[in-house]
C-alpha cells in the first residue's frame, strides 16, 4: 500500500470519527466583550476604563436516543475570560455546569452532577437584559448568603414533563463535606404570551458570611423568587420579586421591573432594580440598553446604567472581575457605567 493509499484511509477513518461524534455530541459556546466606562463617586471618586468579559463560555453538550420516547443526555460547560484568555475559576474547570441524565417523554427527567438551580431558569425568562450586560439582574439578587443559589453541586435534579405549559422541577444537594443538605425547587407556566414562576432554595452558610460571630453556628438560609412576564407584542414587560429569610437575622426584600421593546433588527431594554442587600443599606439599579442582531448568532450592544449604593452596601455588575482587587466599590459608592460590546454564539 502507498503512503498515498494509507493517507486516503486515515482520512477516511478521521471523517467517519468526526461525523459519528458530531451526531452525538456538539461544540457550542458564547464569546462576549465590552469596552466599558465607569465613574466611581465619592469623595475618592475614580474613573476606570475596562475591556471586559461578559459570562463568555465553551461547553460540550449531547443526546442519545434510547428509542421509545427515552435518552441519555449531558452537558459540560466551562466559562472563560475572553479579554485575557483566563480560565473562569481557577479551581473547577467546567464551572458552569457538569451533569449526565436520562430523560423521558412521559416521565420527565433525572439528571445528576453540577446544575444550575431553578432560580436560573425563572429569572432568564424574566430578566429584560437576559442575564447580561450592564442591567444584568444577577447584580442584587444572586449569590448566597441573602440571593438566590445560581449552581448546585453534587446535586440530583428531577424536571417534570411540560403538562399544559406547567413544568416543575425538584433538586437536592448532597452534603459531601459541605454545611448541609442544599434544597431547591421551582415551578414554572409558559403558554403564549405570559410566563409565570415561583423558585425556592435553601442551604445553610457560615455565621460569618451574614455578619454574625464567626463561632455560632451555621446559618439557615432561604430564597423564595416570583417571576411574570407578558408580551404585548409591541413590547414585552417582565417584574421579579425575591425575598431571603436567614435565622437570627431581618428579612431581606427585593424587586425589579423591566421591558424589552422590539425595534426593527433590534430591542430597546430596560430595567429598574430594588434590594435591601444588608441590614444598614440598599441597592437600586436603573439601566437601559440596546441590542441589534447582525446576524442569528451575532449582537452588537450598548448599555448605560447606575448603581446606587446606600449605607454598607458596595454592588457592582457582573462580568467586572477585573476590578475585583481594587476595592471597587466601596461601601455607600455610586457607579455610573457605560458599555459598547459584542457577542456572538457558536
Amino acid at each position: 500500500m502507498t503512503t498515498f493509499q494509507r493517507s486516503l484511509l486515515a482520512l477516511a477513518a478521521l471523517t467517519s470519527f468526526g461525523a459519528h461524534a458530531q451526531s452525538n455530541a456538539t461544540l457550542y459556546g458564547r464569546i462576549d466583550v465590552s469596552v466599558n466606562a465607569l465613574r466611581f463617586s465619592g469623595p475618592n471618586a475614580t474613573s476606570v476604563r475596562t475591556v471586559s468579559s461578559d459570562t463568555s463560555y465553551w461547553g460540550l453538550r449531547g443526546v442519545e436516543d434510547l428509542g421509545g420516547g427515552n435518552s441519555v443526555y449531558f452537558k459540560l460547560e466551562s466559562q472563560f475570560q475572553a479579554d485575557t484568555g483566563v480560565q473562569g475559576n481557577a479551581a473547577t474547570f467546567f464551572n458552569r455546569e457538569s451533569f449526565v441524565g436520562l430523560r423521558s417523554e412521559r416521565l420527565g427527567s433525572l439528571a445528576l452532577g453540577a446544575q444550575y438551580t431553578p432560580h436560573i431558569a425563572l429569572t432568564g425568562k424574566v430578566d429584560p437584559f437576559s442575564r447580561g450586560y450592564l442591567g444584568h439582574i444577577a447584580n442584587l439578587f444572586q449569590g448566597a448568603p441573602r440571593g438566590y443559589q445560581p449552581l448546585m453541586n453534587n446535586a440530583v435534579h428531577y424536571t417534570s414533563p411540560n403538562l399544559g405549559g406547567v413544568t416543575g422541577r425538584i433538586m437536592v444537594g448532597a452534603r459531601e463535606g459541605g454545611l448541609g443538605t442544599t434544597h431547591g425547587a421551582g415551578l414554572e407556566y409558559g403558554a403564549g404570551p405570559l410566563v409565570l414562576g415561583v423558585s425556592y432554595d435553601a442551604l445553610n452558610v457560615t455565621a460569618a458570611s451574614v455578619g454574625l460571630p464567626a463561632v455560632q453556628p451555621s446559618v439557615r438560609s432561604r430564597t423564595i423568587g416570583l417571576g411574570a412576564s407578558y408580551d404585548f407584542k409591541v413590547a414585552r414587560l417582565m417584574g421579579y420579586y425575591q425575598t431571603n429569610d436567614a435565622d437570627r437575622l431581618s428579612r431581606v426584600d427585593g424587586w425589579m421591573l423591566g421591558a424589552i421593546v422590539p425595534v426593527g433588527q433590534g430591542a430597546i431594554r430596560v430595567g429598574y432594580s430594588a434590594n435591601n442587600l444588608t441590614t444598614t443599606g440598599e441597592a437600586k439599579q436603573l439601566a437601559l440598553g440596546y441590542t441589534h442582531l447582525l446576524s442569528k448568532r451575532t449582537t452588537v450592544y450598548t448599555t448605560i446604567a447606575r448603581t446606587s449604593n446606600d449605607g454598607s452596601t458596595a454592588s457592582l455588575w457582573p462580568g467586572r472581575q477585573d476590578l475585583a482587587g481594587r476595592g471597587l466599590p466601596a461601601a455607600g459608592q455610586d457607579v455610573r457605567g457605560f458599555q459598547v460590546g459584542i457577542r456572538h454564539l457558536f
